[in-house]
């Protein structure tokens, strides 16, 4: 998915799709912009794929991408970050590229299909693996899982599949995308209290492990939960080393300072 996002106040983004021809004019066409004399009826084409974005000029005064004027026969490739004006006055964006990649947690078979194929006309994907490209994590109800934690430590929303088809929905029929606040999913968790559970954005969270030390029974848990939340909440990729007093030692690649490090209390000899 693309956007055109407005560079003077009081502009609108503009959300293409892959797969779609999106027609720029003063009106009767998929990205209206209204008020500016210089925008002819039928002033440009847009055509959105997965990986690509060109861009023709049909206009009377003209279209410029990072300044320079298009030839009306020649389309144009644009990429993340092209400043395109349409006209001659204040109908500027910025071009970028969204990738929306879906994490599910505790969504059936049936689900992930349904949400694939949702994904796919936002030229989005879905992964069974949490990593730090992942956008979003889905689950039908909120349980505390290494992917939960991750989520949240990255700051990433959780939501209910919904709101995918309710977002796909809005961008089809050129509305404001939904909030992702509205699609929290109920909190599944004996142990938590409800009106306690804080499931929005707090960039603080990405801190959150740096300069502790955790105590492990186990190698088995320092692969199974190390390697993915702790390297998360410190915000610094880590790596293992299996050291000979039976200690696991956490590194910071690419540094000399060590901010963490686990001991891990091997029961195997």
């Amino acid at each position: 998915m693309w956007t055109l996002n407005p560079l003077e106040s009081g502009g609108v983004t503009h959300y293409l799709l892959p797969g779609k021809e999106y027609v720029v004019g003063r009106k009767n066409c998929e990205v209206i912009l209204p008020n500016d004399q210089s925008i002819s009826r039928a002033h440009a084409h847009l055509t959105a794929t997965d990986q690509a974005l060109t861009l023709k000029d049909s206009s009377k005064y003209g279209t410029f991408v990072n300044e320079e004027r298009l030839s009306g026969d020649t389309p144009r490739s644009l990429t993340a970050g092209d400043r395109v004006t349409f006209g001659v006055f204040h109908s500027k964006f910025s071009v970028q590229q969204v990738t929306v990649v879906v994490c599910s947690s505790c969504v059936d078979n049936e689900g992930k299909v349904s949400l694939s194929q949702t994904l796919q006309l936002l030229g989005g994907r879905l992964t069974n693996t949490w990593t730090q490209d992942c956008t979003h994590l889905v689950m039908p109800t909120v349980k505390v899982t290494i992917k939960t934690i991750c989520a949240l430590l990255c700051c990433r929303p959780i939501v209910k599949q919904e709101f995918f088809t309710e977002l796909t929905k809005a961008l089809q029929q050129k509305q404001p995308p939904p909030k992702a606040e509205s699609f929290f999913p109920e909190i599944d968790e004996p142990s938590l209290n409800k009106d306690e559970v804080d499931l929005t954005e707090r960039p603080e969270r990405k801190e959150l492990f740096t300069g502790k030390t955790f105590l492990f029974l186990n190698a088995k848990q320092v692969l199974a939960c190390l390697s993915l939340t702790l390297q998360t909440g410190t915000g610094l990729p880590l790596s293992l080393t299996l050291q000979t007093n039976q200690h696991f030692k956490v590194h910071a690649l690419n540094t000399t300072c060590v901010d963490l490090t686990v001991k891990c209390l091997l029961t195997s000899p």
